[in-house]
Parts: C-alpha cells; sequence; structure tokens
C-alpha cells in the first residue's frame, strides 16, 4: 500500500511530494522538497526506511541550497547505534529513534505513531535533527502530547517553541500552525 502526500509550505514558499509505502517488513518514504526558504533556494529529496514501529532504520538527504549541494546518509541498528554510509560510528545519537527534517512536516508523524500515546500522555525523546536551512545535523530533545485523537502538542527548545499539530487518521500533519497544510493525500 502506499500513500501519496502534498503539504505547502506556509512560513517558507516550499511544497512538499511524499510516498510512503508501506511494505510486509519495512516502511519505506522517499520524498522532495522544492522552493525558497529564508529568502533562499532550495531543493530537497530524503529517503527514510522505517522499522514497522516507525523507528528510523537508515535515512539518506540530499540537499541544494543556491549553488551549494550537501548529503547525509546515516544508518541505525536495532540497539540504536548510528554510522554513515563510510562506517563511522556517531555516539552522540545513540539512542535516538527519529529523525526530524527541518523544512519538513513528514517527521513530525515518527513520533506521532511510534510513540503509540494515549489521550492527554506524554513522551520526552532525543532525535536526530537535520537543519537544512544551515546544514548542520544535531541531537535534539523534543516533547510530544496527545491531546486527543487528531492533535498532539509539539514542544522543542525546553518549551520555548510549542505547536498543536493536527493529524489524520494515519498520523500524518494535516495543519502545524505558520509551518504547514496538507494540500492532498490519497
Amino acid at each position: 500500500m502506499q500513500k501519496s502526500i502534498l503539504w505547502d509550505g506556509i512560513n517558507n514558499d516550499t511544497d512538499e511530494h511524499c510516498a510512503v509505502n508501506y511494505l510486509a517488513n519495512c516502511i519505506v518514504v522517499r520524498s522532495e522538497i522544492e522552493g525558497w526558504a529564508h529568502g533562499v533556494p532550495v531543493y530537497a529529496d530524503y529517503t527514510c526506511k522505517l522499522d514497522l514501529s516507525w523507528n528510523v532504520q537508515e535515512f539518506d538527504i540530499n540537499f541544494h541550497l543556491r549553488d551549494t549541494q550537501h548529503s547525509y546518509g546515516f544508518l541505525c541498528d536495532a540497539n540504536g547505534k548510528w554510522t554513515d554510509a563510510l562506517g563511522k560510528v556517531y555516539p552522540e545519537f545513540e539512542g535516538c529513534r527519529y529523525i526530524d527534517i527541518s523544512l519538513s512536516p513528514f517527521t513530525n508523524s515518527l513520533p506521532v505513531n511510534g510513540l503509540n500515546l494515549s489521550d492527554n500522555e506524554s513522551a520526552e525523546l532525543d532525535l536526530v535533527y537535520i537543519d537544512i536551512i544551515n546544514n548542520q545535523i544535531r541531537k535534539e530533545r523534543q516533547h510530544y502530547t496527545k491531546l486527543n485523537k487528531s492533535t498532539y502538542r509539539f514542544e522543542s527548545n525546553q518549551g520555548a517553541f510549542k505547536a498543536d499539530i493536527s493529524v489524520d487518521e494515519d498520523g500524518f500533519v494535516t495543519h502545524y500552525p505558520g509551518l504547514f497544510n496538507m494540500i492532498q493525500a490519497k
């Protein structure tokens, strides 16, 4: 089964076209983002392989800012050990189960679907944050609270940033105030 999603970036003038493929033993996501972010032309494409619990097993991202290209690829084993394609170990990411890509609402779906929170239940987690605009990859702590079946409160930067995110029945962002709107899903 495949779900195709189109998101519109509100704060940044971007569009994301995402295909989520549910396979027998994993979930494979392929997505493209293009437009303007912070006044800079941007294009990004990424692929994520997830286990059936929405944990990242590997991801590759390529992005262009103006005329500069950047590429990253990481693998995560069952013990939460992260390595790049050349085998270099990244101990700072150890234990992270999810990623967050700065210009994508898709990556909010990873903890939304993976944490299986009940209404009014919260979880704090560390994840690998990919900041496309600043070309940085770092560990970040985030907090999710399930307010009801279609709304999650997302917090980062120790609560300095908060947003109540609306999701569809499959846990994909439909509205992220000031940042993203789902245009179409099928």
